[in-house]
C-alpha cells in the first residue's frame, strides 16, 4: 500500500483534534475503523506516530516529523486543486468539493445533498469552531460552500466577495428531563427556567451567547449557573435532572430527554448557504440551495416536535 493524500488527512485530523474519537467523527469514520487505518499507516511508515492514553493522542517525535511534511503536502494539494478549478477547462470533471459547517444536525444533510448533486466530486468537510473561521476559509478560497448559522438581531456580516442564500429561520428549543414538571407542557416560558442550571457545549459562538443573555434579561433573570461541558455529557446530565440546555429544533430526542419550544420564541437561528461569488463552483449554488432546501424540509417532517410547532402556526409547507 502506498501512502496517499487521504492517509495524510487522517494523520492531520488526529493531530488537530488530539483524539482518535474526535478525528473519526470529523472524518465520518467509526472509531475502530480510524484506529485500524492509523495502524496500517504506522506499519507502512515503520513506527508509531501517536502516543495514545486516556487524555487523547499526541504525536511521537517520529510522528511530529511526518506531520510537518504532511501539512506541507496537504497545503500544496489544496492549492493545486484550487488552481485546477479556477483555470481548468469548463467541461472538466469536478475533482474536489470542499464544504464547511459547524457541527450540527444539518451538517450531514449538507454533505449528502452535495454528493447527490455532484456525484463525481470528491467531497471533504471541514468542521469549524466559529462562524468567523468559516467565513475566513470561504473568503480565502479554502472552502467552496459553507452552512453558516447566525441569529436574528445578531447577524454576522458577510465578507466582500461572498454571497449567500437563506435556507431557514428557526426557533431555539430547550432540552429538559422527561421527568421535569414542565415537560408535560407544549411551550415553556423562559422565565420558568430561571432557577435551572444551564448546560452548554464547548462552542465559541459569542453571538449565540449574547442572544441567550439578552433573552434571559428580557425574561427578568440572569442565568448565573452556566456550565460549559463536552456535548457528549449534556444529554445524560439533562436526562438525570441536573440542568437544561438550548437546542436546535431538529435535535433528536434521546432516552429521558425531551425537546420543547420556548413560549414566545425569544431566540432564533438562521441557516444560510454561503459561497464565494467569484468561485468557478458558484454556478452550482442555486441548484445546491434548492436541493438543500428540499432535504431540510424532509428532515423537518421527520422531527416530531418541530413539525408540530410549524404545523400549529401554519408554517409547514406542502411536501414537494
Amino acid at each position: 500500500m502506498d501512502l496517499e493524500v487521504r492517509h495524510l488527512r487522517v494523520l492531520n485530523a488526529i493531530a488537530d483534534t488530539g483524539s482518535i474519537t474526535r478525528a473519526a467523527a470529523a472524518l465520518g469514520f467509526t472509531q475502530p475503523a480510524l484506529t485500524a487505518q492509523l495502524q496500517r499507516i504506522e506499519r507502512m511508515l515503520g513506527g508509531p506516530l501517536f502516543v495514545r492514553n486516556g487524555g487523547g493522542s499526541r504525536p511521537t517525535a517520529f510522528g511530529a516529523m511526518v506531520l510537518a511534511h504532511a501539512h506541507g503536502i496537504l497545503t500544496a494539494h489544496e492549492d493545486l486543486m484550487r488552481d485546477v478549478r479556477q483555470r481548468g477547462p469548463e467541461d472538466s470533471d469536478l475533482t474536489a468539493l470542499r464544504l464547511g459547517s459547524l457541527p450540527g444536525p444539518l451538517t450531514a444533510v449538507l454533505v449528502t445533498t452535495a454528493q447527490h448533486l455532484l456525484p463525481r466530486a470528491e467531497i471533504t468537510l471541514h468542521t469549524c469552531d466559529t462562524e468567523e473561521e468559516q467565513l475566513e476559509l470561504l473568503a480565502s478560497g479554502r472552502l467552496d460552500f459553507g452552512l453558516v448559522v447566525d441569529y436574528p438581531g445578531y447577524q454576522l456580516a458577510l465578507r466582500p466577495g461572498l454571497s449567500d442564500a437563506l435556507l431557514a429561520e428557526e426557533p431555539v428549543f430547550v432540552l429538559i428531563s422527561e421527568r421535569h414538571p414542565l415537560a408535560a407542557g407544549t411551550d415553556i416560558p423562559l422565565s420558568a427556567l430561571s432557577g435551572e442550571a444551564w448546560l452548554v457545549g464547548e462552542h465559541k459562538d459569542v453571538r449565540m451567547r449574547a442572544q441567550f443573555r439578552d433573552a434571559c434579561r428580557r425574561a427578568g433573570f440572569v442565568p448565573r449557573r452556566v456550565q460549559r461541558l463536552s456535548a457528549s455529557v449534556v444529554f445524560p446530565l439533562v436526562g438525570q435532572g441536573h440542568g437544561v440546555a438550548l437546542a436546535h429544533p431538529l435535535v433528536t430526542e434521546r432516552e429521558g430527554v425531551v425537546a420543547r419550544p420556548l413560549a414566545g420564541d425569544p431566540m432564533g437561528v438562521r441557516q444560510r448557504l454561503v459561497w464565494a461569488a467569484g468561485s468557478p463552483l458558484a454556478e452550482h449554488a442555486p441548484v445546491l440551495h434548492d436541493a438543500l432546501t428540499k432535504a431540510y424540509w424532509a428532515e423537518v417532517r421527520r422531527a416530531g416536535v418541530y413539525r408540530e410547532w410549524l404545523d400549529g402556526r401554519g408554517l409547514l409547507p406542502p411536501a414537494r
